[in-house]
């Protein structure tokens, strides 16, 4: 009979003295335990200097390379080879806002990662650094003779993390386990490796002595950077597409979440992280404003990324009056989105559609035709009328129940044909033509078939 786990808890309750109960917690998830972990990296630093190991922990001064560098003519720019003190080198890159490749990974757990590089003489390969200005992280330096540049790590984000992690267990050792920050299990596997590197606070500093080697790249553009991230790549897991759109448009998000869009950056996204339905991937903002600019809702990561490789296109070109592209996709996010919430509340299928992606585009689309062809006041009308809609005391003010059935007379090319339908549909309402959201005539004149 299969035993009632419930009925077992309770039978150990009623086993011990009077009085007296077991708490019983909760281990952390594997999400909260790497975004704890995370969380206590990002601030080793700083806790070092606070606990006492300032004199390890001198503040970075200019980089000093070990021999000159060298030119890259395929990108014009230059790599340099740098040796130094791991406490230098965990001060001069961080695990935030980096130029990273992909999420980190569970590290302790990793069967891949989970080695020793405690004991003495470990060597870690080459990490691959950009110099970039201090103004932030889309500005290449051009010259390494100062010491206030801004290092991100291209390459060897996953080592950082082993960097990092070496110091906290050989510094915190099992308390890190009561921390929720590594399992027993992980600190059972390192734990006779730590205690082999004698006293705590000593074995800290030995490690903090480490030799750290790496390469820097600067006085290159982001084109040419993205080229050594892609190569070195090649051989590990490639570089999603959603974080490759979030690099190369850096300042544009930094922009649009300036304006208060709620967003969602895949660059940080631990694995088992989900995006927030109410908020917006960054990736997915990315591909928004290029719809509006360009008015095609038929924009899609993998050809945005090949496009931006292949021509060198820089961030906002041809975007004309980047005020205009935040505003709009501001109303989008921040007025149409709760609105939309609102409405659809009961319902989450309806309720998230626009924070799902092909509505987005297609939205975004038919509002930049709309600009491109008159100008900002008449968008920022339409979009007033599309907003009154929703105000509106109806269940469905947007007919998306008819939605729904349009989506099922396409039965060819659906990812094609359904943002067409969105795009179409929404600017046959912008420029007056139905005085509702058509979707079902829309869809009869794109497939041919009447419902």
């Amino acid at each position: 009979m299969k035993s009632d786990p419930n009925q077992l808890f309770l039978m150990e309750d009623l086993a011990m003295p009077p009085g007296r109960r077991t708490k019983v917690v909760k281990p952390p998830s594997r999400v909260e335990r790497s975004e704890s972990l995370r969380k206590r990296i990002v601030g080793l630093a700083q806790e070092l200097i606070d606990e006492g190991f300032g004199s390890q922990l001198v503040p970075p001064g200019p980089i000093k390379l070990l021999a000159d560098p060298i030119h890259d003519p395929k990108t014009g720019g230059w790599i340099g080879h740098v040796e130094e003190p791991l406490s230098t080198y965990i001060q001069r890159v961080s695990v935030t806002d980096n130029f990273s490749q992909r999420p980190p990974f569970d590290h302790v757990n990793d069967p891949i990662y989970r080695r020793d590089f405690i004991s003495p003489g470990a060597v870690m390969p080459e990490a691959k650094i950009a110099a970039l200005r201090p103004s932030g992280q889309t500005r290449i330096a051009d010259s390494l003779e100062t010491n206030d540049i801004y290092c991100s790590v291209v390459d060897g984000l996953q080592r950082l993390y082993c960097y990092c992690i070496s110091i906290l267990l050989v510094w915190k050792r099992e308390a890190l386990v009561d921390g929720g920050l590594i399992p027993k299990d992980a600190w059972d596997y390192f734990s006779d490796a730590v205690n082999a590197s004698g006293e705590s606070n000593e074995a800290t500093k030995d490690l903090l002595e480490r030799t750290t080697r790496y390469e820097i790249f600067y006085n290159i553009d982001l084109g040419g950077l993205l080229h050594y991230m892609v190569t070195f790549n090649t051989g590990q897991r490639r570089m999603s597409l959603p974080v490759q759109l979030e690099i190369m448009q850096g300042p544009l998000i930094q922009e649009l979440e300036s304006t208060g869009i709620p967003i969602w950056h895949d660059i940080n996204t631990l694995p088992g992280m989900r995006q927030p339905k109410d908020k917006f991937a960054a990736s997915a903002l990315v591909l928004a404003t290029q719809a509006f600019i360009t008015n095609n809702a038929q924009i899609t990561a993998s050809t945005e990324a090949e496009n931006f490789l292949n021509e060198s296109q820089q961030y906002l070109d041809n975007v004309g009056d980047i005020k205009d592209v935040a505003r709009t996709i501001n109303r989008i996010t921040t007025e149409l989105h709760p609105e939309v919430m609102r409405v659809y509340a009961d319902d989450p299928n309806r309720r998230f559609i626009l924070s799902g992606g092909t509505f987005l585009l297609g939205l975004s689309a038919a509002c930049g035709y709309i600009r491109n062809r008159n100008k900002m006041k008449t968008l920022d009308v339409a979009l007033d009328r599309l907003l009154k809609e929703l105000k509106k005391p109806s269940e469905d003010p947007w007919n998306l129940t008819s939605y729904q059935e349009a989506l099922a007379m396409i039965t060819s090319s659906r990812g094609k044909a359904t943002r067409r339908l969105v795009y179409d549909t929404f600017l046959r309402f912008f420029a007056g033509a139905t005085a509702e959201l058509e979707w079902l005539d829309t869809a009869a004149q794109i497939t041919g078939v009447t419902s």
